[in-house]
């Protein structure tokens, strides 16, 4: 059987002609739903080759292969490519007969608009909140409440109307988008892979480090904070976490950030670090290599904050947090699942987030218990623990569409 994955994700043409992305959802990650479905086809943005790529960042091959869409950036482009997205969207609905949505995300809602249309059955995977990715200070745009409001109310119909529905937080995002009665429901998050968690050496290493920040009576040592995270938009929180890292500096602490992730508001916060006066002590990364260099990354800081103003249940967090790191989070979406109360802070509030670092910072015992139990949470998410959980809800959501396809046969042969 054919599964047609619908994600928001952007792909590209390498040279070869083959389809290659930047980040975890490669070849591995769609070829583990190999294990119930015969064929995978992605439909999925995907653009002209315009960098060097690398073989591990292949996204297709043996029975994957991708229903390449128009690679639209934002909400306007999308209208302009509008009516060869639904054209190519229709031909990809029409040659499936099996279909799981990662949403929300416009994609998923055009694939789930021709599947309705058709009148096939469908399965989803919710990853986010656009209710909160839309929220105040997320996107400097008039149109913000329109498409808040519209998307959270077809993610909402999305959800009432499918077989199946994974969400990948227990609560969060059940409760503001419950799934029908009927629905079958898993809640697990598929973003760890068993290479993200640190060594013994790691670990030991990280706390000799804590170890020396607490002794350093004169400031030698410096209070790395790390941050992974888009900045194509603002709902992760970057510019938080910099006006927190400003009023840091100002009490007194010998902190610097670190932040990996590229996009548009890339030039504004680092102009929103040089009004602060903290150009000196932040370094913007850009966009790492998914796997050893973001677990590098991870090994050499001595804080990882999440300070979102919406999630579902972040990758970033459970990597920083498989790596053994101790963590700050904001107190919205899935982050109160992975973090205790005392490790977080309210979303969008650079004064409390900088008061919790501060708190943290002076604390080398309780960094070291934040990282130790931070380590056993993310083992929790262990790919071999949740594999059980992952092949049932595909096999149900096969299982919903052969039954479909053999009642539509007997309807073709009476």
């Amino acid at each position: 059987m054919q599964v047609l994955i619908a994600v928001e994700n952007h792909y590209e043409y390498g040279p070869d002609g083959r389809i290659y992305g930047e980040g975890p959802a490669k070849y591995s990650f769609w070829s583990s739903y190999l294990a119930t479905f015969e064929e995978v086809v992605v439909l999925a943005r995907v653009g002209a080759h315009w960098r060097a790529v690398r073989e591990e960042e292949r996204a297709d091959g043996p029975s994957v292969s991708f229903c390449a869409l128009p690679d639209y950036q934002g909400p306007w482009q999308y209208l302009w490519n509008r009516a060869s997205l639904k054209a190519r969207v229709r031909e990809a609905v029409k040659q499936c007969n099996c279909f799981i949505l990662r949403v929300p995300g416009l994609v998923g809602r055009l694939a789930w608009r021709e599947i309705e249309r058709q009148g096939k059955r469908y399965a989803l995977e919710v990853v986010g909140d656009p209710w909160d990715a839309f929220g105040p200070s997320t996107w400097p745009s008039v149109f913000r409440p329109v498409f808040r409001r519209a998307a959270t109310r077809d993610l909402k119909a999305m959800c009432l109307g499918a077989a199946a529905v994974h969400y990948v937080t227990q609560g969060a995002l059940q409760k503001r988008y419950p799934p029908s009665e009927r629905a079958f429901v898993a809640c697990f998050s598929d973003a760890l892979m068993e290479s993200a968690f640190a060594s013994p050496a790691t670990q030991t290493e990280r706390f000799r480090r804590i170890d020396r920040i607490g002794a350093s009576t004169c400031g030698e040592e410096r209070f790395r904070a790390g941050f992974i995270g888009s900045l194509s938009q603002l709902y992760k929180g970057p510019d938080v976490l910099l006006r927190a890292a400003a009023l840091c500096r100002d009490r007194g602490l010998k902190f610097e950030t670190a932040l990996v992730g590229d996009g548009r508001y890339a030039g504004e916060l680092k102009a929103l670090a040089r009004q602060l006066g903290i150009e000196d002590r932040t370094q913007f990364l850009g966009q790492l290599p998914f796997g050893e260099a973001v677990y590098q990354f991870l090994d050499s800081v001595d804080l990882f904050v999440m300070p979102s103003r919406a999630e579902g249940l972040p990758r970033a967090l459970l990597e920083a947090m498989a790596r053994g790191c101790p963590c700050i989070g904001s107190d919205v979406g899935g982050i109160p699942e992975l973090l205790p109360s005392d490790d977080l802070a309210p979303p969008g509030n650079s004064e409390k987030l900088a008061e919790k670092i501060m708190e943290v910072a002076r604390n080398p015992e309780r960094m070291k218990q934040m990282a130790e139990r931070n380590l056993a949470k993310a083992k929790e998410f262990s790919p071999e623990l949740l594999k059980d959980v992952r092949h049932e809800f595909c096999r149900f959501v096969k299982g919903q569409s052969e039954v479909r396809a053999n009642g539509a046969e007997r309807d073709a042969a009476s």
